[in-house]
């Protein structure tokens, strides 16, 4: 299955922003969330292709839905979490900008802290993590030398009365008490640019939100999102998150089988590999990403490197900007956009700024081999180094080894992948120095 429906207004909008920053997120080495495995192994080429095809099938009136594919479906899923994360930020760096009002600084009741541990309870826990890492560090061993560990396969669930109890706790969260009065919105001032920039994603989820109005033809959509209880000034992620679930994926999206759901969402970590039920799915996500990668790998032309991105501006931007050489493309593009009476700086018009990409795009190639964000004088070996895509993906996913530094104690013990064990240590096991 695929995505059910386009994305439309407000919804659109914002979807089409996500797509738009993630040329940025690429570029930087950024986007890829631990939760869409198949989507962040790729590689950023690949990716970014992938982020231009769902973007357009999702935004285009007159385009086809994104190809129902598990890189596809996959594709749209990493939207969603990269959506996350740029909210994430904007909270964490809302209080950097200076002139922000305490008035939209509104903090709702938080979920209570975790109890911290004693000394003794986080030697315990240090031990039980060691020794979930020394099990997966084993099962992946077993894995590298192709031990048979079965198909994978997940069997439809059936919801218990225990998990629609969750799922009624976690809608009470968002809905409890009613939706904020068009009085108080309405109360909200004007925002200076500091604000609105602290606000932005923000805002453009609020806008989204309030768009998902009652469904007189849908006697399934019973939680319209208008009605949530917080509007762009709430600070509290965990209801974005629940909110923007229903509004993105759970409204509009259909993974298909349990099988192919639980490829396409679930991180894979340590105890992922610990885990002998997990590496099924391990070994399924493998095969997966080293197909993908090596069909894109073939076709891959380092003389189209900016084409991608190009697609995803074309469609999804907002802002007039380029690298140094995209500029002659950049300003072609929007000048074609000026004649047939496109406004760029304006959201939507997404099928006719489409249509302009694709009526212009042979006669402005030039600079193509170059990444979008791409300086002046930037070594063109050296980007296309970068940016060649290998044929397969990495032999874990989501696991770093434990890297031991032998006995002996450091000033340094941030990390959890040396071994800076002095006490009672005989022999260690990794790297087989003994301490006397």
């Amino acid at each position: 299955m695929a995505p059910r429906r386009k994305l439309k207004g407000a919804q659109a909008e914002l979807f089409a922003a996500v797509c738009h920053h993630y040329i940025n997120e690429a570029e930087e080495g950024n986007g890829k969330p631990e939760g869409v495995p198949i989507f962040s192994h790729l590689s950023k080429a690949q990716r970014l292709k992938l982020v231009a095809d769902v973007a357009i099938g999702m935004l285009c009136e007159d385009e086809p839905l994104p190809p129902d594919t598990i890189q596809h479906n996959s594709t749209y899923r990493a939207m969603i979490d990269v959506l996350f994360t740029a909210l994430e930020i904007e909270t964490d760096g809302q209080d950097d900008l200076y002139d922000v009002g305490e008035d939209l600084l509104y903090y709702d009741e938080e979920d209570r802290g975790g109890v911290q541990r004693t000394e003794k309870e986080m030697e315990e826990y240090t031990v039980k993590e060691a020794l979930i890492e020394h099990r997966a560090e084993k099962n992946m061993k077993k894995l590298k030398k192709g031990k048979d560990v079965g198909e994978f396969h997940v069997d439809g669930k059936v919801s218990t009365p225990v998990d629609m109890m969750s799922v009624h706790n976690d809608l009470m969260k968002i809905f409890a008490g009613g939706p904020v009065s068009k009085r108080e919105r309405d109360s909200i001032r004007p925002l200076n640019e500091d604000e609105e920039s602290a606000f932005m994603w923000r805002r453009l989820c609020d806008a989204a939100l309030q768009e998902d109005t009652p469904n007189l033809y849908d006697f399934q959509d019973v939680f319209p999102l208008c009605n949530v209880n917080f509007d762009f000034r709430c600070q509290k992620l965990n209801k974005w998150y629940r909110a923007l679930n229903l509004c993105f994926d759970t409204k509009v999206m259909d993974y298909g089988s349990a099988t192919d759901n639980a490829l396409i969402i679930g991180e894979v970590n340590y105890k992922s590999y610990a885990d002998p039920s997990q590496l099924p799915r391990i070994k399924a996500l493998e095969r997966n990403i080293n197909l993908l990668m090596k069909v894109y790998a073939s076709s891959w032309d380092p003389k189209l490197l900016a084409f991608d991105e190009r697609r995803i501006f074309a469609v999804c931007s907002d802002e007039i900007y380029a690298g140094h050489y995209q500029k002659k493309w950049v300003l072609g593009f929007v000048k074609e956009c000026r004649t047939r009476g496109i406004d760029f700086k304006e959201p939507g018009n997404y099928q006719a700024r489409l249509d302009v990409f694709r009526d212009t795009k042979d006669d402005l190639m030039e600079g193509c081999e170059y990444a979008f964000g791409s300086f002046e004088n930037e070594e063109l070996e050296r980007i296309q180094r970068d940016w060649t895509p290998k044929e397969e993906g990495p032999s874990e996913l989501g696991f770093q080894q434990r890297i031991c530094s032998g006995p002996g104690k450091s000033e340094y013990s941030f990390t959890t992948n040396f071994c800076f064990e002095t006490k009672n240590l005989q022999s260690c096991s990794r790297c087989r120095a003994v301490l006397y």
